[in-house]
């Protein structure tokens, strides 16, 4: 990932935060039930104001969809943009300007109007999401948009207030969203771009060369388990019955046998000897020997800083490859921290910004990591 000058206006929030440490997960759907509460609220104190009052519950349902289908475009393992910043102005607008409509025929107090504030949360929801020049570029299109057509819709129904102030009133709420939602993207990704420049020099470590008693120390171990497996199968043999006994015996087997046969042998290329019990890959279809060198590097010191962290317990690291329809190899990392989550930030931001350079789709959770390597000729 490039830090260039320029970066934290290029940045998203999600693009430097891993850990969802300021963004968090849930941002839309928190916003969403805000505008049902404050809208549907207002909507009904304000029931009797309104020629078409079933308009305003359209209004805040078109608000609530914007941020739902927000929430649910970021939940994808594919990245959205664009459509998110559509989203927002489009559907979110549509909501405005609906309700607008619903007081085209009737007189109404203008600061007891909920659409101009619930569209600026709908504008807010972008924030964890969009580099900064994104979010503005889509607020000045919000705001050259359906705010004027909002404000020429009830102008004449707002007797009270000159139209200078009138559209004030609707602009001013989208503008600060505008603002707000800007500041917060810059500032998270100008704060955690230094942690991410501030790399060690052996973030790309060196190939290892491979540990002599690997080998042998896999022999012995696989010995062990047949030692176990062969008189387990004698005896069935001979009593020519299945009992439920036998069944949990043999899963047990099966599952040392699995993990001895297919994961064991897959932790050299993590620098890691046959008989290390810290991690378990599943590797069935060798996805690791098809990884290009930088790929394995990447990953293989991203799993090193998570083994070296004194906060995780590293007999809990799982780690699982899966060939994808178009070629890729999709990796998840399943690991149990007690580290908190600015120490784990820190610690393993390096390490995962390297990574973002091989691989696509990358998502960093409380206790999983998850991505997707692209095959050889694809960058």
């Amino acid at each position: 990932m490039s830090t260039r000058p320029g970066s934290a206006i290029r940045l998203a929030a999600r693009d430097v935060d891993p850990m969802s440490w300021f963004t968090g997960p849930y941002v839309p759907l928190v916003f969403a039930v805000f505008v049902i509460v404050y809208g549907g609220l207002l909507s009904a104190l304000t029931w009797n104001a309104s020629a078409w009052p079933a308009m305003q519950l359209i209004g805040v349902a078109l608000c609530a969809i914007a941020c739902l289908l927000i929430q649910l475009l970021t939940s994808l393992r594919n990245r959205f943009d664009w459509q998110l910043g559509v989203i927002a102005v489009v559907v979110g607008g549509a909501g405005l300007v609906v309700s607008a409509f619903g007081y085209s025929r009737s007189v109404f107090a203008i600061e007891l109007w909920w659409a101009p504030f619930c569209y600026s949360i709908v504008i807010a929801c972008l924030a964890p999401y969009l580099a900064p020049w994104r979010i503005f570029a889509y607020g000045i299109a919000a705001l050259v948009s359906f705010v004027p057509l909002a404000f020429l819709i009830v102008d004449a129904r707002v007797p009270e207030w000159g139209s200078v102030s009138v559209f004030v009133i609707i602009a001013s709420p989208v503008a600060v969203a505008i603002a707000a939602a800007t500041s917060f993207a810059y500032s998270v990704v100008h704060q955690m771009l230094p942690i991410v420049d501030n790399r060690s020099s052996a973030i790309v470590s060196e190939a290892l060369d491979p540990d002599p008693e690997d080998e042998a120390a896999e022999r012995a171990s696989l010995a062990g388990y047949t030692a176990r497996a062969v008189p387990f199968l004698h005896t069935i043999a001979e009593r020519g019955t299945v009992q439920p006994a036998d069944r949990a015996l043999a899963g047990e087997l099966a599952r040392y046998l699995r993990d001895d046969l297919v994961s064991r042998s897959d932790l050299a290329w993590l620098g890691l000897r046959a008989d290390d019990r810290r991690v378990v890959v599943v590797d069935p279809e060798r996805r690791a020997d098809r990884m290009r060198t930088a790929q394995r590097t990447a990953v293989r010191d991203l799993v090193r800083a998570v083994l070296d962290d004194p906060g995780t317990d590293a007999t809990t690291v799982f780690m699982e490859l899966r060939a994808q329809d178009d070629g890729s190899t999709a990796v998840a990392i399943t690991l149990d921290t007690e580290l908190p989550e600015g120490r784990r930030v820190r610690h393993l931001a390096p390490y995962y910004f390297n990574l973002r350079g091989e691989a696509k789709d990358l998502r960093l959770g409380r206790s999983r990591l998850s991505f997707r390597l692209p095959p050889d000729g694809e960058a």
